[in-house]
């Protein structure tokens, strides 16, 4: 179609679409879809490695700060609290043992914590392959 012939103000609700609708079609590509339903096994596979990965976080907080198991759990907010996770970990530990965290200490901390983070977001790609 010729574009001196379209009338003005189709051209300019083309253009408009053009570019509400343009940047869309560029966004990035997926990761491989994970089925929204996982088999008995898959999903006990999740829960499992789960545990083991938050109670890897567990162990190492407690061996970088030397706190407890109880005091490390304690320190923890409750799955869906709506609370800066680190900062509530950092305060309580502090306020349990006494003492200030180094700044080594929080730095060996916020990289367990990515750890743990990037172990739960790998996981249901695992469990599907399972």
């Amino acid at each position: 179609m010729n574009a001196a012939k379209i009338h003005p103000g189709l051209r300019a609700l083309l253009l408009s679409v053009s570019l509400v609708v343009a940047p869309s079609l560029q966004a990035a590509p997926q990761a491989a879809p994970v089925p929204a339903v996982l088999t008995p096994g898959q999903a006990a596979f999740m829960q499992a490695e789960a545990r083991r990965i938050e109670e890897n976080f567990i162990q190492k907080v407690m061996s970088i700060t030397g706190a407890t198991h109880a005091q490390v759990v304690r320190a923890i907010p409750a799955k869906g609290r709506l609370t800066d996770r680190l900062a509530r970990i950092y305060s309580f530990l502090e306020r349990d043992l006494n003492a200030p965290l180094t700044d080594e200490q929080q730095a060996l901390i916020y990289a367990a914590d990515g750890e743990r983070k990037q172990a739960l977001k790998d996981l249901p790609a695992q469990a599907a392959a399972k």
